[in-house]
């Protein structure tokens, strides 16, 4: 009986240091800002994928859908979609992304980073879409990634974002 007692008082206990101690999705978005910055400076990753004119590198578990062409490539991972825009009239110093973004959602923006390095312009952004769901945005020059996010995935999906964005090449 002592034990069944036992078992009562420490379920609740170890419940709450559980969920206390998951990072925030605020927490998450400041390490996901330092991994995407990470990502932007460092060299690009080897593309390992072809679309038409696009080359690009795509992480191990997604896939790229059927109806993609190279201007606009949907990929998948498990049950998140990703979308990649490619504008190849931008070059990597463009703004055109982060401007058009700061006029249409600059007071929904809940994190958001630019980077500068070697003529490219990029930038990650954090939207909330929803209950416990953020849009999240990685742009370099003319190239956007978007995606919808569980809280618990942002800081990673923020990195993988930006890993992919910095390896599109656009052959003319």
């Amino acid at each position: 009986m002592r034990r069944k007692w036992m078992r009562i008082a420490i379920a609740p206990f170890l419940l709450v240091t559980l969920v206390a101690c998951s990072a925030t999705p605020e927490e998450q978005m400041g390490e996901g800002i330092n991994a995407a910055k990470e990502a932007f400076q460092n060299e690009s990753a080897e593309p390992n994928e072809q679309i038409e004119n696009v080359e690009l590198f795509v992480p191990k578990g997604f896939s790229i859908e059927e109806d993609s062409d190279e201007t606009n490539i949907v990929m998948k991972d498990n049950d998140e979609s990703y979308v990649l825009f490619v504008n190849p009239n931008e070059q990597q110093d463009s703004h055109l992304f982060y401007d058009l973004l700061q006029a249409e959602k600059k007071d929904d923006i809940k994190a958001q980073e630019t980077f500068e390095q070697n003529g490219r312009f990029g930038f990650i952004a954090v939207l909330p879409s929803g209950e416990e769901q953020y849009e999240i945005m990685a742009s370099i020059g003319g190239v956007k990634l978007t995606t919808i996010s569980d809280k618990a995935n942002i800081s990673a999906n923020m990195e993988q974002m930006m890993e992919i964005v910095r390896s599109v090449k656009i052959d003319s």
